[in-house]
Parts: structure tokens; C-alpha cells; sequence
């Protein structure tokens, strides 16, 4: 019993997780039908286009592999860190690079 519940459970989460992915697919498609065809002259998309679109700008903006992004996080994190860490007057004084030039 525990077990079906369980499979039953994640089923759910699937359908939707599946159904999330279509309504925002819809909505990338109704946002585009309704600005792009009227501001820039472009064609008007159909589900699978859009998905298609919206599948190939999830590879190019944040890549495919996964935790891939993860490790630039931590390094923006540190580095983000480190330059609240500095003291005021060290981070309002010019660069010795400019003060050379």
C-alpha cells in the first residue's frame, strides 16, 4: 500500500510538472502571437514552435549540464563577499591604475 502511494505520488508530480511546462509554453506563445506579428512584422509561432524555441533558449542561456552553473554561483558568492569585506576608504580610492595614467 505504501508503495503505490508513493508511486502515485511521484505520477502526480509528473502530470504536473508536465502541465507546468505546457502552460508556460502557452504563455511564451501568446506573449509572442500578441507583440512580435505587431511590433516587428515577425510570423506567428504554434505550440511546437514555441516550445521548440523555448527549449533551445533554455540550452543557449543556461546550458545542458547539470549543477554546471552551480560552481559560478559560489565564485560570484565569494568574490561578491570579498569586495563588502574591504574597508570603505579601500573601495573608494581610485585604482593604482588610474592613479598611474
Amino acid at each position: 500500500m505504501k508503495t503505490l502511494l508513493k508511486v502515485l505520488k511521484y505520477v502526480g508530480f509528473g502530470i504536473l510538472g508536465v502541465g507546468f511546462v505546457i502552460l508556460v509554453v502557452f504563455g511564451v506563445q501568446a506573449l509572442w502571437n500578441w507583440l512580435i506579428p505587431e511590433l516587428f512584422n515577425g510570423p506567428v509561432l504554434t505550440f511546437w514552435q514555441t516550445a521548440g524555441l523555448f527549449i533551445l533558449s533554455k540550452i543557449l542561456l543556461t546550458g545542458v549540464a547539470p549543477g554546471s552553473s552551480h560552481n559560478h554561483k559560489k565564485e560570484w558568492k565569494k568574490k561578491c563577499e570579498e569586495k563588502l569585506n574591504k574597508p570603505m576608504q579601500e573601495r573608494m580610492s581610485p585604482s593604482t591604475a588610474e592613479q598611474g595614467a
